[in-house]
């Protein structure tokens, strides 16, 4: 029986789990092709149910909804013929695919218990975009941190584990562990767009511009424009060139690579790196041209046409208050779902009352936030 990289048995033959490893590892380093190689291993092999569950994980990340939806429905209709580490498998990445990010959460931790290193269902819970990072817990930047590394063992020298234990190291405000294990996974793997963008948090949490910006410059120059990163690494570039002052190569690399339209991304990160840089770009006196604003409002209504999601919803509340859009601004505060919901509430009010000059009420409101935060 054939293998994956970390050495757990696949049902299926040599040449659909070289193809199923190829994509995993384009998947994991945010690299083209995960689908593709995916595609290939089901090809060779049409009832393979790890390399369509892969697939629907990764339409997700890609935000291609209908597709993962078919992907992990077939996943499932296999599902049955399995057993072991890949029924679990199967039904673990389900929850995930079906958005019940606290059963997933469940599911994958009794799953790694017998299965430790079963990279794929550990990857949805690591990153700030992961079911940790979404769950709403004050301390889940610490709760990731402590599950990672109670895995480093079991991982031991793994590019792809380093850099996200990385991540969560550099989270929660351990930047020299974070910096050697980032460093030690771009070594291992220098193309990983994971790690130079966990690299470049480390540069930013250490003060380090220049470093940071220099790091990206030549990683992004071989990175393809197609990448899931593409969109996101750039908007770090374009933050480090608006706070060393260099304006306009600031709004240059945000009308190229950032702004809704430039440049395909995943529509979580353009709306998000969208309204923030404007909002920073604000800040620094460097004023949006007419109409930025609007572009990225009229974005977010199609891409995310109902409130539900605490970070879509933040930023939304930001683009419609400063597009003078009151109305979706507070539709936004007020329909979120979850444990954030009073928060996202609160800073609605005050990016209203921020877009209206209304300083004293912008005051209020924001500070009353930052005190329930940091309770």
């Amino acid at each position: 029986m054939a293998s994956d990289r970390y050495g757990n048995a696949l049902a299926t033959d040599a040449t659909a789990a070289a193809h199923y490893v190829a994509g995993v590892d384009a998947l994991f380093a945010a690299d083209i092709g995960a689908a593709e190689a995916f595609e290939a291993a089901i090809a060779h092999h049409p009832e393979f149910a790890l390399a369509h569950t892969a697939l629907a994980r990764t339409h997700q990340i890609f935000g291609n909804r209908a597709a993962a939806k078919a992907a992990i429905a077939r996943a499932r209709e296999l599902a049955p013929r399995l057993a072991g580490r890949e029924a679990s498998h199967v039904a673990a990445l389900g929850l995930v695919l079906d958005g019940q990010g606290p059963a997933a959460l469940a599911a994958i931790h009794t799953h790694l218990k017998e299965w430790p290193r079963d990279a794929m269902a550990l990857a949805p819970c690591v990153g700030v975009f992961g079911l940790y990072g979404f769950s709403g817990a004050n301390d889940r930047a610490a709760q990731l941190r402590q599950m990672l590394d109670g895995l480093a063992d079991a991982y031991g020298d793994d590019w792809w584990f380093l850099a996200m234990q990385a991540f969560a190291h550099c989270e929660t405000g351990a930047i020299g562990s974070a910096r050697a294990k980032i460093l030690r996974a771009l070594a291992l793997n220098p193309r990983d767009a994971h790690g130079a963008h966990i690299r470049a948090h480390v540069h930013y949490e250490a003060g380090e511009a220049q470093e940071g910006q220099r790091y990206l410059g030549e990683f992004v120059a071989a990175y393809p424009r197609e990448g899931l990163l593409h969109c996101h690494i750039q908007w770090h570039r374009a933050l480090w060139a608006l706070a060393v002052g260099d304006t306009a190569n600031a709004w240059a690399l945000y009308d190229a690579n950032v702004a809704p339209g430039a440049l395909w991304g995943p529509s979580l990160n353009v709306l998000t790196d969208a309204a923030s840089f404007l909002m920073r770009a604000t800040l620094k006196g460097a004023t949006p041209p007419a109409g930025a604003w609007d572009k990225v409002l009229a974005y977010g209504k199609a891409e995310f046409p109902r409130a539900g999601l605490a970070f879509v919803d933040l930023h939304m509340a930001l683009a419609a208050a400063m597009a003078g859009d009151t109305a979706e601004c507070a539709a936004r505060g007020a329909g979120t779902r979850g444990p954030a919901q009073p928060m996202v509430a609160r800073t609605a009010e005050g990016f209203s009352a921020f877009a209206k000059q209304d300083w004293p009420r912008a005051i209020d409101a924001l500070e009353r936030d930052c005190l329930v935060l940091n309770r």
